[in-house]
């Protein structure tokens, strides 16, 4: 009988090995270098947006003040035009002079360092320091002649011996009744306003600059940079900003030799506007700091991918060396637990291995269910623990004011009900309570004494409060897993014909989280004693809610909330709501 000839023969063990590293370990190795680079990347883009946010936040902010000083001397001006017109016999300027009229504009307004109000022969109202500055004398008069022609003048950056911060000088011209100008309204505004808006950038380890298009330093979050409007050109963002006056982010080096050091840097234009400087906002941060995230994150995804193909490794050693003819019997128990069946058990008939191998997955598909209703149970421990943290949130928001204490619980109570009674899925119920929860969290960063103030906010004061909605949703913007809470945030202030803020969206636009946010709100600011209201009955708070359908609300979201009361599926909360409700 002819004997076959033996053939090489390769061993199971080295097989099942060398198929494992082909099929699994290069492929995590290539996937790891993938993911390091791909996350990485991600978290320096965000960090770039961080930087353009805070950028064009200040920017925002700066023109938002220069606005407001303007119209200010606009509206002096305006007021004088309009008593010219009302006392045609009177010398409007003597009087203001007379009076101290101009004087009480200047208390009203302390950033006005220096208030006129002038007739064409520099007669008039006049606040100022004693022994006024030549330079600043000079400005005032270009500012006059200016005005006087019919101008807006809004001048540049000065810095005055005496005076710490630096102003601008704005005039505008008080109109006669054949249009041109018999007077000018101008002041001398500090720039200390802008100046903290750039040091608050510093808690957050970030440099602020305002720089102007001839690259000369303005203002800066750091006093040692206050170097009397010395140029930046040297800085290589400054100098495309002049050349090119819009928003760019860039990474570049700051400083020669070893003091040298690589910042990441954002400017973004002021404005733009006709009538004001025309500035930029140049925020910088070291990219050691701006980056350590992303570089940590590459090294423990390095650490963790060779942790991986080790033990990637040594499993397969193992598993190869305890397989043998069985394998499929327990293969396919696996295939079926892997699906879901997790009271699989297996008998492996066959040596002591892979007995041992059996019983040990079989000890493991009773682990497994265990450690799956322990998950089932942590799951929904966290969930409440979420909700618990949220409220005490919420709760720590509303203790700023004693009288909205409570407020957003309750406001999260009404929006559920209103959501429900809208047909809102489970999920959309769940974002709706917790969106209003955290509705009014922007209020932690607006001063105690507008919140608490028992009487009418001012004007100045009211535009602060309305920034409320926007702060919340940079505060939550910083957690990615909550975006979808913002819109809630952000626009529950915003009305159906587009009168709302902060963006004025209309109609539509407006999302359906805000929208019944606001309805919310209104009804539990209503049914609850204020300082300026007693709590009203809830019937009658519908009836006054319904009168602005198509206005300010929804018209849907009313029908619903009038809905979930006529079905005694909303319970008025608070107790000066259930005493107004008793009465």
């Amino acid at each position: 009988m002819a004997v076959l000839p033996r053939r090489p023969r390769l061993r199971i063990v080295t097989a099942l090995i060398a198929t494992l590293v082909v099929v699994s370990i290069v492929p995590l190795a290539l996937s790891a270098v993938r993911l390091v680079s791909i996350n990485r990347d991600a978290l320096e883009t965000a960090e770039a947006q961080y930087l353009t946010r805070s950028a064009v936040t200040l920017s925002d902010g700066i023109d938002a003040y220069l606005r407001r000083m303007l119209v200010q001397v606009k509206k002096i001006g305006d007021g004088l035009e309009l008593a010219r017109a009302v006392a045609p016999g009177e010398d409007t300027f003597a009087f203001v002079g007379r009076t101290r009229l101009i004087g009480r504009y200047r208390d009203a307004e302390p950033s006005f360092l220096v208030l006129r109000a002038l007739d064409p022969d520099r007669r008039g109202g006049v606040v100022q320091p004693a022994g006024l500055d030549p330079s600043l004398e000079k400005e005032l008069d270009r500012a006059f002649d200016a005005a006087l022609r019919g101008a807006v003048y809004v001048g540049d950056a000065l810095r005055v011996p005496g005076i710490p911060d630096p102003g601008l000088v704005m005039a505008a011209p008080v109109p006669g009744p054949d249009g041109e100008a018999v007077g000018v309204v101008e002041a001398f505004v500090s720039l200390a306003p802008i100046r903290s808006l750039l040091e608050q950038e510093r808690k957050r380890d970030l440099v602020a600059y305002v720089v102007d298009r001839r690259g000369s330093l303005v203002l800066s979050s750091e006093p040692a940079a206050l170097g009397g409007g010395r140029p930046l050109l040297d800085v290589e963002l400054v100098a495309e900003f002049v050349q090119h006056p819009v928003r760019l982010t860039r990474t570049y080096s700051r400083g020669e030799g070893e003091a040298a050091r690589r910042v990441l840097g954002t400017v973004a234009p002021v404005g733009p506007a006709e009538d004001l400087p025309d500035w930029g906002v140049l925020v910088e941060k070291d990219v050691a700091r701006a980056f350590a995230a992303a570089t940590q994150m590459t090294r423990t995804s390095w650490l963790v991918a060779a942790l991986a193909v080790a033990l990637a490794v040594v499993a397969a050693i193992l598993a190869a060396n305890a397989l043998s003819r069985p394998v499929r019997a327990l293969a396919e128990s696996v295939h079926r637990m892997s699906e879901g069946d997790l009271s699989q058990r297996v008998e492996v008939p066959g040596t002591y291995e892979l007995a041992e191998l059996a019983e040990g997955f079989n000890h493991m598909g009773g682990e497994l269910e265990k450690s799956i209703e322990k998950l089932k149970l942590a799951a929904r421990e966290n969930q409440e623990l979420f909700l618990n943290s949220i409220r005490a949130l919420a709760a720590a928001v509303d203790a700023k004011d004693p009288y909205t204490r409570g407020h957003s619980e309750r406001v999260a109570r009404y929006s559920v009900a209103i959501a429900r009674h809208l047909g809102q899925p489970v999920e959309e119920v769940r974002k709706v309570r917790i969106a209003a929860l955290l509705h009014d969290v922007g209020k932690i960063g607006i001063d105690d004494r507008i919140l608490r103030k028992p009487t009418a906010l001012t004007d100045d004061e009211f535009e602060i409060m309305k920034l409320h909605p926007v702060k919340g949703a940079l505060i939550m913007g910083q957690i990615p897993q909550l975006k979808w809470i913002i819109p809630g945030m952000k626009y529950h202030h915003e009305k159906w014909d587009g009168t709302g803020y902060p963006d004025g969206l209309k109609g539509e636009e407006i999302p359906m989280l805000a929208r019944i946010i606001s309805v919310a709100d209104t009804f539990d600011a209503m049914t609850t004693t204020r300082p300026y209201q007693k709590a009203m009955r809830s019937d009658y708070v519908v009836s006054r809610i319904k009168t602005f359908a198509g206005t300010r609300y929804d018209t849907s979201v009313i029908e619903a909330l009038e809905e979930a009361l006529l079905k005694n599926d909303l319970e008025v909360i608070g107790e000066a709501a259930r005493m107004a409700e008793a009465s």
